[in-house]
């Protein structure tokens, strides 16, 4: 048996025994926004346009949007929740720039955000399922047209998260065709 195989062993074995015992092993591990899965934000069956995609050259650089989406929605158009989860914001931003935001907290420990809403529904501590109408599209905080800027972030401290959408990351330019349902 190599070196490293002895521990990798010891480590498994470890788990397999607390987890008899009713034990789990957590650690402090970041949340994987990659490996989760995520619907479009809009009703099944529709395609809106990417107007920017991730680290876009226009709005989505630096931390706090690298890794967004902003997808051409029609004004006052329903936006729905791309994964269930507890409602953590839901209404005017603290920062100006978001207008009407909404934040989702889901089970793998990050957030979804919806900003530029002209109307937000559901008050914080609502637990929505996915495909829930959480708002109507808009162009409030420093928005230039009507459009959903959309992002996976971490919850504490806002800064975007590399993920999917529907397991790709839909280039600017795209139409991507949502499978989200209504709730």
């Amino acid at each position: 048996m190599s070196g490293k195989a002895l521990p990798r062993k010891l480590i498994t074995m470890a788990a397999a025994v607390l987890t008899a015992a009713g034990l789990t092993i957590t650690g402090s591990a970041t949340a994987s926004a990659v490996d989760y899965y995520y619907e479009m934000p809009y009703p099944a069956g529709e395609a809106y346009t990417i107007s920017q995609g991730p680290e876009g050259t226009f709005s989505h650089t630096g931390p706090y949007n690298e890794y967004a989406w902003d997808i051409a929605l029609p004004a006052n158009y329903e936006v729905s929740a791309a994964q269930g989860g507890q409602i953590l914001v839901s209404g005017w931003s603290p920062y100006s720039s978001n207008g009407i935001e909404v934040i989702i907290r889901h089970s793998n420990g990050t957030c979804t955000q919806y900003i530029h809403l002209n109307r937000a529904i559901y008050n914080a501590g609502t637990w929505v399922p996915q495909g829930r109408i959480i708002g109507w599209s808009g162009k409030t905080g420093a928005a230039t047209d009507y459009h959903l800027h959309y992002q996976v972030i971490n919850c504490a401290n806002r800064v975007s998260i590399r993920s999917t959408l529907q397991g790709w990351s839909p280039p600017t330019g795209s139409r991507p065709v949502s499978v989200n349902t209504r709730a």
